[in-house]
């Protein structure tokens, strides 16, 4: 089996391959394929964040309620 720089295989003690680490910052494709086999899932964190808003929407937002103050 070739070697390739970032990634080392970890064999059983049959001596079959069982077990791969993977450089993630030399090969962020591995991150996608981890993902889309469900061995990745966002946490909590993650999911709020793309509810976030842009910085443009909150200044829009804080504007709105602020003048909904101030017709009280």
């Amino acid at each position: 089996m070739a070697r390739i720089a970032g990634i080392q295989i970890e064999k059983d003690v049959k001596g079959r391959p069982a077990y791969a680490r993977i450089n993630l910052k030399k090969y962020p494709e591995a991150l996608e394929l981890l993902t889309n086999i469900g061995a990745i899932e966002e946490d909590e964190f993650e999911r709020e964040w793309k509810r976030g808003l842009t910085p443009e929407q909150f200044k829009e937002e804080m504007h709105r309620r602020i003048n909904n103050w101030e017709k009280r």
